[in-house]
Formats: structure tokens, sequence, C-alpha cells
């Protein structure tokens, strides 16, 4: 009777280990840009090569975007404190946006977009994930494409790749903004993080970046 208990908390132990949520590591996605718009041609031009890496750990989250020949914009967020740093290089030199949620909820002219969210009965494996679907259709009706799974738990505050409509993370998704359309999906997981990848997460301003303000950003046409 021992042996048959020993073996059942041994297989437990087991299934409870296969099915624990990863809370931090790093995330490769590749990027593919593609439209119907001829004035739009020049700019898919130049995101051609684009990437995206996502590290996590413990409620914060570092979003590495490289828009191709454009520019390069990194997102650090921390849910804990609330706390956000946007640092962006390439076109536009290198400048630097230390924020935070209550700040881009309450202070900026920035409004979130609305969907009507549809999860479908539908599921595959990416990067050995089991992913399940879900559509999100903008006011515009635009329609986009997430696979999610439940299997890795991320941060989404003040990350703007992250989806909060998508009820897990987004393995593989295809937004539709008006003819352009961009899709991403992931090519590689690593479920932990180096000492060198920890240090990351830091919220200070690197030398040589020009603090400005989010509403000097969204003078520029930009916004997150």
């Amino acid at each position: 009777m021992k042996k048959i208990l020993f073996s059942f908390a041994l297989l437990l132990g087991s299934f409870t280990m296969n099915y624990a949520q990863i809370t931090e590591g790093h995330v490769k996605y590749k990027i593919e840009v593609s439209t119907e718009n001829p004035d739009m041609e020049m700019v898919v031009g130049m995101m051609q090569g684009s990437t995206l890496d996502i590290y996590f750990k413990e409620k914060m989250t570092r979003a590495e975007m490289k828009m191709g020949s454009m520019m390069n914009i990194t997102t650090i967020s921390d849910e804990k404190s609330g706390e956000i740093l946007m640092l962006m290089s390439g076109m536009i030199g290198k400048k630097a946006i230390s924020t935070s949620t209550e700040e881009l909820q309450g202070e900026t002219e920035v409004e979130k977009p609305t969907y009507e969210v549809e999860l479908v009965d539908e599921t595959k494996e990416i990067a050995g994930y089991s992913c399940k679907k879900a559509i999100l259709t903008d006011e515009d009706g635009n329609e986009n494409i997430f696979w999610y799974t439940e299997e890795i738990e991320v941060s989404k505050k003040g990350q703007s790749y992250l989806n909060e409509n998508v009820p897990g993370y987004p393995m593989q998704y295809e937004i539709n903004n008006n003819g352009f359309v961009m899709g991403m999906t992931v090519t590689e997981i690593k479920e932990e993080l180096s000492k060198a990848e920890l240090k990351l997460f830091n919220m200070d301003i690197p030398d040589g970046y020009a603090e400005m303000t989010m509403e000097e950003l969204q003078q520029m046409g930009m916004g997150m």
C-alpha cells in the first residue's frame, strides 16, 4: 500500500510540474509585414527584418522591438510599482520616456481601442506549446487573429505588443490596420533568464538618451 501511495504521489507531482505556468523567460518572435496599399509599400520595405524579443519575470516585462531599418523601441514595465520606461533609437535619435500606467491612463490623450473578442474552439501547437484561438475585432471592423497559450504567465501592463483582451500569452498573431498587416510568430522560448538578462529590467535611463514626455512624443505623431 505504501508503495502504491508513493508511486501515486510521484505521478501527481510530475503532472503538476508539467502543467505549471512559466513565469520567467525570454521569447523571440519573427515579424512579417505586408500591405495592399501602394502608399504603404515603402514602409513595408523599411520594416523587413523586424524582430520582437520579450523578457519577463515577477510582474516585470521588457519588450525589444526592432522595426527594420526604421528604429528600435524598448519598453520596460513594472506592474507592481506601475513604472514604465520607453527607450527609442534610430531616425529620431536616442529618446527616453519615464512614465507610469497611471499617467498613461489619466493624463495623456491616448485612448485604448475597444475590441469585440471571440474565443474560437480551435487549437494548434506553436514552438511546442498548445495554443487556442481568439479573434479580436476593432471598431473599424479590422479582425486581429491571436493564437495564445495558457502555459506562460507574463505581465501585460504597459506593453502594447501584449493585448490584455487576449486570455493568455500570444504565441502568434496577425494585426490588420486598414490594409497594413503585421504578423508575429514565436520562434524560440527560453524558460529562465541568465544573470546578465536579469539586469535588463533596470529602470534607470541609460547614458546618451535625452528624456522627453509622453505629450512631446504625441506631438511628434507617435504614441504607445
